[in-house]
C-alpha cells in the first residue's frame, strides 16, 4: 500500500512539473492562436455585451441600463469596492496580476485532480470564464480549454481589468432567472447593486459556483456556509479585517421580493432599437409592486402588469413576478379584444347602439359553436349588457355581421398584429394564430381612451368607454366598482381543463393599466379569471393619488335620448319614449347624433337567431 502511495506522489510531482512547464509556454503558444480565433473573437458577442441601452424617466434621469443580451448593466464604477473584492477573492485571487490565465492555479488544480483521481477542480480565471460565457460551449474538452485560453489572452490585451470584471459580473447567472449582479441584488435582497453590503456581496459571490445548490431561498444553510468561505478568502486576500469578517458572518437577510424589480426596462426597451424615454413614476411603480405582491397567490402563477400614459403611450410603471423578458411574449388575448374587434366596428358602422338588443343563445355558425363562460345564456340583452357580462355568442354574431376582414382592419388601426390567416369567427373571442403582446393591447386601449386615436371616431370611442364604465361598475370588472372615471374590460382564456390566461385592462382619461396572469404549460389555480386577480390589481393601483383623473371628454355629437324601456324589454326594439311613456318606463341612453333612434314607427336593429337579423325600424 505504501508503495502505491509513493507512486501516486511521484506521479503527482511529475504532473506538477509538466503542468508548470506547459503553462510557462502558454504565452508563446496562445499568441499565434489568438489569430486563429480572430473570427470567433469578432463574431459580435463582445460588442453585444458592451452595447448599452439606457432607460430614462420623465425628468430625463437614467434609471436602468441594459446590454445587448438583455441583462442589467452595473459596470464597476457604481459597485462598492468590497463587492468587487468578494468576487475576486472567491473566483480569481490573482486577477489583477495575471494576463488571462493563472499558472499556479492550473498547476494546483492538476495536482489535486491526480491525487483525487478526478477532474473536478477548476482553474479558470474570471477572464477565462467570461470568454467561455461569451463564445464557447460549456463542454470540458482540451480543445475548448485551448480556445478559452487564447480568447482570454486576447481580451486581456484589448480591455482593461475593470471592464473585464464588469462584463463578468453583469453576464453570469445567479439563479432564479437573475442574470447579472444588478438583477441578483434585486432578486435576493430587494436592493440596488450599488447598496450591497459585505455579507450580501459574499453571498452573491458564493452563489455563482452552483446557483441551484447555493440558492439562499431554498438552501439557505448551504448559502450561508458558502458565504463564510468567501469571507475567509477576503480576509486572506487582505480585503477585509477579521473584525469585519465576524460582523459580516451574521445571517444575511433574504427579502426575495415577489416582483422582479427592473422588468420596467424590458417593457420600455421592448419596441425600441435605442434608448427609451419613459413617463416613469416611482410612486405608481411602488403601488403596482405592492398590489401585485399582495394579490399573487403563489410562484406557480406568472403575473405581468404595465401602466401607460394615455396621451403619449409612454410607460409609467411595470412589474412582474419573473425575471424572464416577457415584454415580447404573445398570448391568446381572450375577451379583451371584443371592444376592438366586434363592438367598436359595429358602432362605427352604425350597425348597433349601446342599447341595441342582442340575442344570447347557443347558435351554430357554420359548424362553430361558441359557448359562454359557465354555460349560461341570458336571452335578449342590450349591447352594453352583452359587453359588460362578456357574453360570447353576441360578440360572435357582431363579428359575423361586421365581417372578419373589416374587423381585422379596425384591429390593425388599433395596433393589433393579426395574421392574414386569422379569418375565423373565433377571433371574436381573442383566438388568433400569433396571439397578442400585453403592450399592444394596452396601447389599443390608449387610443380608445383619448377619443379613438384614428382607429375609430370620437363618438364610437366615447360610447365604448361608457359601455366599459358599466363593466367596471357592475360587470365582469366590478372589482373596480366605486373608482371614479374608470372603464375596464376583462378576458379569460380557458377550456374544460381550466383557465390558462386572464386579463384586465382598465383606463381613465390619463392612464391605462393592463394586467395579465397565466400559467405557461399549465392551468391557473381554480377561481382565477380576469375579474379576480387582474382586476383586483388594477383597482389597487387606481387608488394611488397619482392615478387620479377627471372625466372623459364628451363629444358635442353625443346626445342623451330617452328610450321606452317596455318596448326594449318586450318587443326587443329601441324606440324613443313619447308623451304616453310612463316615467318608470323611460331609460336615458347616449347616442351619436349620426345614429339616433326614431319613434314608434322607426327604431333600431335587433340581432336575433343565427344570421337572421331582424330590422325592426331601420335607421
Amino acid at each position: 500500500m505504501e508503495t502505491v502511495r509513493k507512486i501516486i506522489r511521484a506521479t503527482a510531482l511529475a504532473a506538477l512539473c509538466f503542468v508548470v512547464a506547459v503553462c510557462g509556454t502558454v504565452a508563446v503558444v496562445t499568441h499565434p492562436l489568438t489569430g486563429a480565433f480572430t473570427d470567433v473573437y469578432r463574431s459580435g458577442a463582445l460588442e453585444k455585451a458592451l452595447a448599452v441601452r439606457r432607460v430614462y424617466d420623465a425628468d430625463g434621469r437614467e434609471i436602468f441600463a441594459v446590454n445587448g443580451y438583455g441583462r442589467f448593466v452595473s459596470g464597476t464604477g457604481g459597485l462598492p469596492e468590497h463587492t468587487l473584492n468578494a468576487f475576486i477573492a472567491a473566483e480569481d485571487a490573482r486577477f489583477y496580476s495575471h494576463k488571462g490565465y493563472d499558472v499556479r492555479r492550473i498547476a494546483a488544480a492538476a495536482v489535486k485532480d491526480i491525487l483525487t483521481a478526478s477532474a473536478s477542480e477548476g482553474a479558470s480565471t474570471v477572464t477565462q470564464q467570461l470568454a467561455k460565457n461569451l463564445w464557447l460551449e460549456p463542454d470540458k474538452t482540451l480543445s475548448r480549454k485551448v480556445k478559452e485560453l487564447a480568447l482570454a489572452r486576447r481580451m486581456e490585451r484589448d480591455l482593461d481589468k475593470r471592464t473585464i470584471l464588469g462584463l463578468y459580473l453583469d453576464n453570469i447567472y445567479y439563479g432564479r432567472g437573475a442574470y447579472g449582479i444588478s438583477a441578483a441584488a434585486r432578486r435576493y435582497f430587494g436592493t440596488d447593486a450599488s447598496e450591497l453590503d459585505i455579507g450580501q456581496s459574499a453571498m452573491l459571490a458564493g452563489i455563482i459556483n452552483d446557483p441551484s445548490s447555493y440558492d439562499p431561498i431554498t438552501h439557505n444553510a448551504a448559502a450561508e456556509r458558502r458565504k463564510r468561505l468567501v469571507l475567509s478568502r477576503m480576509v486572506k486576500c487582505g480585503y477585509i479585517t477579521e473584525e469585519m469578517r465576524v460582523e459580516a458572518e451574521a445571517e444575511t437577510s433574504i427579502s426575495a421580493p415577489d416582483v422582479a424589480r427592473g422588468i420596467f426596462a424590458y417593457y420600455a426597451l421592448g419596441e425600441s432599437d435605442g434608448d427609451a424615454y419613459t413617463a416613469y413614476d416611482p410612486c405608481v411603480q411602488d403601488v403596482l409592486e405592492r398590489a401585485m405582491t399582495a394579490a399573487v397567490p403563489s410562484d406557480k402563477v406568472t403575473v405581468s402588469a404595465i401602466v401607460l400614459d394615455v396621451a403619449s403611450e409612454k410607460l409609467v410603471a411595470a412589474a412582474a413576478n419573473t425575471y424572464a423578458d416577457i415584454s415580447s411574449t404573445r398570448r391568446q388575448a381572450g375577451s379583451v379584444v371584443k371592444p376592438l374587434l366586434c363592438y367598436a366596428p359595429a358602432l362605427e358602422s352604425g350597425l348597433i347602439t349601446p342599447v341595441t338588443p342582442l340575442l344570447d343563445k347557443p347558435t351554430d355558425h357554420g359548424g362553430y359553436h361558441p359557448h359562454n363562460y359557465g354555460g349560461i345564456y341570458r336571452g335578449w340583452v342590450t349591447a352594453t349588457e352583452s359587453l359588460c357580462l362578456s357574453l360570447n355568442e353576441p360578440a360572435v354574431k357582431l363579428l359575423d355581421m361586421v365581417g372578419t376582414e373589416c374587423a381585422k382592419s379596425y384591429a390593425r388601426e388599433f395596433g393589433l398584429e393579426l395574421s392574414d390567416d386569422d379569418d375565423g369567427l373565433a377571433l371574436a373571442l381573442g383566438s388568433s394564430l400569433r396571439g397578442e403582446k400585453l403592450m399592444s393591447l394596452a396601447r389599443a386601449y390608449c387610443r380608445i381612451a383619448r377619443g379613438g386615436g384614428g382607429a375609430v371616431g370620437k363618438e364610437t370611442a366615447y360610447l365604448i368607454t361608457e359601455m366599459l364604465k358599466e363593466c367596471a361598475e357592475r360587470g365582469t370588472a366590478k372589482a373596480l366598482a366605486g373608482i371614479p372615471n374608470v372603464a375596464a374590460k376583462t378576458g379569460t382564456v380557458g377550456s374544460a381543463a381550466g383557465n390558462s390566461d386572464a386579463y384586465c385592462i382598465a383606463y381613465t382619461p390619463r392612464h391605462v393599466i393592463a394586467v395579465w396572469t397565466g400559467a405557461d404549460g399549465g392551468m391557473l389555480p381554480d377561481g382565477i379569471t380576469g375579474g379576480t386577480l387582474p382586476a383586483e390589481i388594477c383597482a389597487e393601483v387606481f387608488k394611488c393619488p397619482a392615478m387620479s383623473s377627471g372625466a372623459f371628454v364628451r363629444p358635442d355629437t353625443i346626445v342623451d335620448v330617452e328610450i321606452d324601456a317596455e318596448e326594449l324589454r318586450t318587443a326587443h326594439r329601441v324606440v324613443r319614449a313619447d308623451a304616453d311613456t310612463p316615467l318608470r318606463e323611460r331609460i336615458c341612453a347616449p347616442f351619436s347624433v349620426y345614429n339616433m333612434p326614431g319613434g314608434r314607427s322607426s327604431g333600431d336593429i335587433s340581432l336575433g337567431d343565427g344570421d337572421n337579423f331582424r330590422i325592426v325600424d331601420g335607421f
